[in-house]
């Protein structure tokens, strides 16, 4: 298999770079050369240690009211399509993936401009504002879901690949649920994403002081939340005497999973990605204001599988989350039973699937593939050989 030199174009938050990054290194251990263009805020989630280069580029979102604001989004936009053809130029790119957001915007249209094979990922199941606006020009569409909504008439083009994750959780993937005895700590993982949830920090904390203090007692809490709610959090832990670690940002998030009996969590695709790769249940809190709904549809799949529960943000009360979470504690049958379902929910070889899909590209003239995915069974004959890891 020839060398592909592949560019990666990401939004800069962490349901859109992780799902980059996990390709990244698929197509690395393949021998490919690899470019990511993405913005600022993704520099700090990216490995400190990496065989691809990062490249930020100017880019603003359209959602913004005004004219004004219209006005300099647009000359962003140019200004990033203008920066990334320089980039692409140089590096001599020959496919560009999308993972949606509106930093992907000008790196496609570069791409299109340059002629060069285009190829969008899409993690939530519903299709976002990015990769809607520009799925009509792209050669394939890859989805995460079996069923994404918002594909329209494209769905000719469209492989269902999974959600590519990073490799630290793919080896966090052969761990087996932890064993809940008479003297284990049950540990709960409370996450808001990269960007932190403040409902979490404040709702989290107070539903579980609720909880009998028998109970309690034999909880670990590892809470991740905003810098500006950290002391608050810190302190009602501290004054309640509850075991607790609480960080702005914890680099070993895949340990933490790995380590967890139950994740309290936002559903970004990424996170519902990593949770089920592990196999670990949660309780899904939906963020009621993301694009589109997805965060609700992601929960909604992952509950069907019976990997999760999910309550809405808007009438979220700290009493019936002590309710509910007292009476899953205590059984740890269904805690367990959920954990399974989470793994077979789980797609871990998304990114080798992804990498495979674009060596195929590469090998292959746009019409050919045009009418190659149109055949209904596509998805299930790239599936065949990537078996689900034995539980």
């Amino acid at each position: 298999m020839s060398a592909v030199r592949v560019v990666l174009a990401a939004g800069g938050t962490g349901g859109h770079v992780f799902p980059a990054i996990g390709l990244a290194e698929a197509l690395s251990e393949r021998g490919h050369s690899v470019l990511c263009l993405t913005d600022t805020r993704a520099i700090d989630l990216q490995p400190s240690v990496r065989s691809w280069d990062v490249k930020c580029i100017p880019a603003m979102s359209f959602s913004g009211r005004g004219i004004r604001l219209k006005i300099r989004a647009f000359w962003m936009l140019m200004k990033g399509i203008f920066v990334s053809r320089y980039f692409m130029k140089k590096f001599d790119a020959e496919i560009v993936v999308g993972f949606g957001g509106y930093p992907t915007v000008a790196p496609i249209i570069a791409a299109l401009i340059s002629r060069s094979i285009v190829i969008l990922h899409e993690q939530n199941a519903i299709l976002g504002r990015a990769n809607r606006w520009l799925s009509s020009t792209a050669h394939i569409i890859a989805t995460s879901f079996e069923l994404t909504k918002g594909l329209n008439d494209n769905h000719y083009k469209t492989v269902m690949v999974g959600n590519p994750v990073r490799n630290e959780v793919k080896k966090a993937r052969s761990s087996s649920y932890p064993i809940i005895e008479a003297d284990t700590k049950i540990n709960i993982l409370v996450i808001g994403g990269s960007a932190g949830a403040k409902i979490l920090s404040d709702t989290v904390p107070k539903a579980l002081l609720l909880l009998p203090t028998s109970l309690r007692k034999n909880l670990l809490i590892t809470q991740q939340c905003r810098e500006e709610d950290l002391s608050r959090v810190a302190a009602i832990y501290k004054t309640a005497k509850q075991n607790s670690d609480i960080k702005i940002f914890f680099d070993d998030i895949s340990e933490r999973i790995k380590n967890s009996h139950l994740i309290i969590c936002r559903s970004g695709a990424s996170t519902v990605a990593e949770l089920s790769v592990i196999g670990r249940p949660a309780i899904l809190i939906p963020y009621q204001f993301a694009i589109d709904n997805h965060q609700k549809i992601n929960a909604d799949a992952m509950v069907k599988s019976g990997g999760a529960w999910s309550f809405d943000e808007s009438n979220l009360e700290p009493k019936a989350l002590a309710n509910f979470l007292e009476k899953i504690l205590n059984n740890h049958e269904k805690l367990r039973s959920a954990a399974h379902a989470s793994l077979n929910f789980g797609t871990p070889k998304s990114s080798e699937v992804l990498a495979d899909l674009i060596s195929q590209v590469t090998k292959t003239n746009i019409s050919e593939l045009k009418s190659k995915f149109q055949q209904a069974n596509t998805a299930q004959k790239l599936g065949e050989d990537y078996e689900k890891t034995p539980n």
